[in-house]
């Protein structure tokens, strides 16, 4: 709804100073405490990519307080000397209501056999960079699972032509429309969204499709963002929202196990013997899987992306899984955010009726002059350095 003020003003009454000639800010979470509430300027509202929580100035501003809506709307024109005084019995005539439409055409999603499709024939025209083969083998992963995994670096505009590539996409018989990531330029020219370098992930579903993409930007390559103090988000989905002939990425679970052709459903089904390891992240779900190949792995996009979890932990439980391991990073011992969500997601396992597990490990490993360090803190970090001594290295930018 509109109000009757600029959409950044509640938020100076908190005392966030924001810059109004800037469309979208970074600002604090009211809702998590997190850094990532992507505040748009002329919309008047915000979206927090760490919680998932949506509100407008009003709706932030009653969060803050502790208020109703109503009385926190109240509070905002007592405060910024607003008047609704609607009791004048003759007002003056109403301006003609003028509506912009700026929503794009977005099609549609694809079926999983169009994305999955699509997909491969994409990542078969790109390449993968020495500096993310370097980064992949530095998190333990051998160079015949990178190339089986299909990681690839994101393009640059500079070394690949986006129009081309899609153009050889069609002629290959690929479907770009409802495709998220691609989308249709003022043109009519099929192009795709550009992005910050790093690796593409592919993120696999129950029939080993590839129905979405993730890219893990290059840290070197992350924008400083002033207004909440630190870098962008290390990861962004390939996404086409909002725009012609595309639409957006679905934050769906991924499966990182080995398949098995079925040959009386015709469907490429996930083997497991008992359970599967649950962790968040689809570069650790890979990993882990890899260190241990009789740990078939399902991992959530992120800690509050469970949207779609329940969906797939009954799929699982109906093919006969009986235990989910739960394996989030270890760091829920101290974040209070993350063991609420580990909570969270251990309700939704009992809920679908699964026995639940909670993985544990040694996260200090003693390092030089005999010194320990908590650096072990995902699963897939202490398997890599179980496996191959790998030790993490932390670096501050």
């Amino acid at each position: 709804m509109g109000y009757s003020w600029q959409p950044y003003e509640p938020l100076s009454l908190l005392g966030i100073q924001i810059n109004p000639h800037k469309t979208e800010v970074y600002i604090k979470c009211p809702f998590c405490g997190g850094k990532r509430f992507a505040f748009n300027t002329v919309k008047g509202i915000g979206h927090c990519w760490s919680c998932q929580q949506t509100a407008d100035s009003a709706k932030y501003y009653a969060t803050e307080m502790n208020l109703s809506l109503y009385d926190a709307r109240k509070e905002i024109e007592d405060r910024l000397g607003i008047s609704n005084n609607y009791s004048n019995s003759n007002p003056a005539p109403l301006p003609p209501r003028i509506v912009c439409n700026t929503q794009k055409e977005e099609a549609k999603k694809a079926p999983d056999e169009v994305l999955d499709k699509t997909y491969r024939a994409f990542l078969a025209e790109l390449t993968l960079s020495e500096k993310n083969r370097a980064m992949l083998l530095a998190r333990g992963l051998s160079d015949e699972e990178i190339v089986a995994l299909e990681y690839k670096t994101f393009p640059n505009r500079s070394n690949v032509d986006f129009f081309k590539l899609c153009k050889r996409l069609l002629m290959d018989g690929c479907i770009l429309e409802g495709v998220p990531g691609f989308f249709k330029a003022k043109t009519g020219d099929w192009t795709f969204v550009q992005l910050t370098q790093g690796i593409v992930m592919p993120q696999r579903n129950y029939k080993d499709q590839i129905i979405g993409l993730q890219i893990r930007k290059d840290d070197d390559l992350r924008s400083y963002i002033e207004e909440i103090g630190d870098y962008e988000a290390k990861c962004a989905w390939f996404s086409s929202k909002n725009r012609t002939g595309g639409c957006g990425a679905n934050a769906l679970t991924h499966y990182a196990c080995d398949f098995k052709y079925d040959a009386g459903t015709k469907k490429w089904l996930p083997v497991f013997e008992d359970g599967f390891v649950l962790t968040e992240g689809i570069m650790k779900g890979d990993i882990i899987h890899f260190f241990q190949r009789n740990l078939p792995v399902i991992a959530v996009p992120g800690v509050h992306a469970l949207n779609n979890l329940k969906e797939e932990l009954e799929r699982l439980k109906a093919l006969g899984v009986k235990t989910i391991l739960h394996a989030y990073d270890m760091d829920y011992k101290t974040n209070p955010n993350v063991q609420k969500q580990l909570i969270k997601t251990k309700e939704i396992i009992e809920e679908v009726g699964l026995r639940y597990k909670l993985l544990e490990w040694e996260t200090k490993i003693t390092i030089e002059n005999g010194k320990q360090e908590d650096l072990l803190k995902g699963l897939d970090d202490y398997l890599a350095y179980c496996s191959l001594g790998i030790v993490p290295k932390v670096i501050k930018k």
